[in-house]
């Protein structure tokens, strides 16, 4: 099995191909909300260096978010369209599971990954792995960062914690205030390799729950989309 994945969930996007007899490869890059300029370049790049076409492919993974929303549509629809071209079968993964994945702890320690929703908010989420295997202790949560890692606090009960992901800087005192959290990772670009985090997550979601529906598969925003439709809308003028 040789599998494609696809991230574009936040500004640094992540192909990454994994032949069945060889190791992953994979390209990242940063990009501000232009995704779709380059990405298939970068998924040319990524399959030249594992040493495969797109004729070898078997399956097709991507993140569906929570992320940016222009930036989840540009690589969902990209892999979408690859899987219905070629007819093979799509697995959507989580941004937040995939970030857990890169997180480098004990089998007990609790990953608590950490992503930028903007305008102040943050998503995040608990979990803990083990044997392959992930465990959800909390959905994806999505609010003002005192709520968030309250609503962690309670979920984790005062075990052992590692945190990662975006801006930590800013929420260092409060994740360690209300986590307890001896330890507060490396950003997201210093994590191991999320590529290998994507591929691994793709593999377990593809084996636990199988593909999912192509036509159905959408992006996990969780936050509310800013356009709003007007409450009166202006009334149709009819030619002369």
């Amino acid at each position: 099995m040789t599998i494609l994945c696809i991230d574009t969930a936040t500004d640094d996007g992540t192909v990454a191909v994994a032949p069945a007899d060889r190791a992953v490869a994979s390209v990242r890059w940063h990009s501000a909300g232009r995704h779709g300029e380059n990405l298939f370049g970068y998924i040319n790049t990524a399959l030249s260096e594992a040493g495969a076409s797109r004729e070898e492919l078997s399956l097709i993974g991507a993140v569906i978010g929570p992320g940016k929303f222009t930036s989840l549509r540009v690589g969902l629809g990209t892999a979408k369209g690859i899987a219905f071209g070629l007819g093979l079968p799509i697995v959507g993964v989580s941004s937040l599971r995939v970030l857990s994945r890169a997180i480098v702890g004990e089998p007990e320690v609790i990953r608590v990954p950490v992503m930028n929703a903007y305008r102040g908010d943050v998503f995040s989420a608990a979990y803990i792995i083990e044997d392959g295997g992930i465990i959800e202790l909390t959905s994806p949560l999505f609010g003002p960062p005192a709520r968030v890692f309250g609503q962690l606090r309670d979920a984790v009960g005062g075990r052992p914690v590692l945190v990662a992901g975006q801006d930590l800087r800013a929420h260092a005192a409060l994740i360690e205030s209300l986590l307890e959290a001896q330890q507060v990772g490396a950003p997201m670009s210093g994590l191991t390799s999320t590529a290998t985090a994507i591929v691994e997550e793709v593999k377990y979601v593809m084996q636990t729950a199988g593909p999912a529906d192509l036509d159905s598969l959408e992006p996990q925003y969780l936050r509310p989309s800013d356009a709003k439709v007007p409450k009166h809308a202006p009334p149709t003028q009819r030619p002369r």
